[in-house]
């Protein structure tokens, strides 16, 4: 039996239609129906009524349809675990590198660019992670680095006798709204108790929201916003502030271009913004070769 085989019958259960599956599937409707002839005479069980339009599933093709989902779902399963320990065990020239979320789609992508360049024997393997994953697979030693966001009131809870850092940079976490025609922004901090703010959120939990949350407790003001959405990532949060949805703090790397081109605009003053330190964590005890390399390079041009 083929995996294709299994695809090609659950895109023609879906479907009902011998000419939609063979599309979908990118064959002629012969090769589609021999596909699923072989099958039938693998399992020697007919799984498909021909003789109605639309076809249907006989009663065994309803139960068998379940059972192929899942075999579908463990040989990817188990491809994708396959690839990943070749990947982490192909030589000593691959690097785990665990990165938040939005230092993924900020800092991360034109210094892995220039590391190709510098180093183009040392491969890495990234994985987008949240504060507190990231952390645990640290300390378990399932990644040989962390990149993530550090600040002072909200500190990673890690020994950094045993897990030391390097800062690669600093930036600023800031209230911003879509701007209007004159760029200002449509929405200004504190806002009005008799109309809040919409408030564009973190999820509570999250790194970026507690720091929000510590912003808003700290301020000498109070504000007036109205939770009107809910998200784990930044890139959520900010597409929901470019649409003109409502108001929300993020990184400034997050939104530099938007904030370049008035499209948006700070909402707030300095006492709604907070300073991020940028760290790299690695675990002191960890015997990499091709970890302490790229460490080395991060600690000379990563902060480029």
């Amino acid at each position: 039996m083929e995996a294709k085989w299994l695809e090609d019958f659950l895109s023609l259960a879906e479907t009902r239609s011998f000419s939609r599956a063979a599309s979908d599937r990118h064959l002629t409707q012969s090769a589609l129906s021999r596909r699923i002839a072989a099958l039938e005479t693998w399992l020697d069980a007919k799984l498909i009524d021909r003789t109605v339009s639309p076809i249907r599933l006989t009663a065994t093709g309803m139960v068998f349809r379940g059972q192929a989902a899942e075999i579908l779902r463990g040989i990817y399963a188990a491809r994708t675990l396959a690839r990943a320990h070749e990947l982490v065990t192909d030589g000593a020239r691959v690097v785990r590198l665990s990165v938040v979320h939005t230092l993924l789609f900020t800092f991360l992508p034109h210094r892995l660019r220039k590391l190709k360049d510098d180093r183009r024997h040392l491969k890495t393997k990234v994985q987008a992670v949240n504060v507190p994953d990231g952390i645990q697979a640290l300390v378990e030693g399932e990644t040989d680095l962390l990149l993530a966001y550090h600040h002072p009131q909200l500190p990673i809870a890690v020994d950094t006798d045993r897990f030391p850092f390097l800062t690669l940079g600093h930036e600023r976490l800031i209230p911003v709204s879509a701007a209007d025609v004159h760029g200002n922004p449509s929405y200004r901090l504190p806002g009005d108790d008799e109309e809040p703010l919409p408030f564009m959120a973190y999820s509570a939990g999250t790194f970026l929201g507690n720091l929000v949350e510590m912003l808003m407790l700290n301020a000498h003001l109070g504000c007036s916003l109205q939770r009107t959405f809910e998200a784990h990532m930044a890139e959520a949060v900010k597409a929901m502030v470019v649409a003109g949805n409502g108001i929300g703090w993020l990184p400034e790397s997050c939104i530099a271009r938007e904030l370049h081109e008035k499209s948006v605009a700070v909402a707030g003053g300095d006492a709604w913004a907070t300073n991020l330190e940028i760290r790299l964590y690695r675990a002191a005890d960890n015997r990499s070769a091709a970890a302490s390399e790229l460490w080395d390079w991060m600690s000379r041009f990563g902060a480029a």
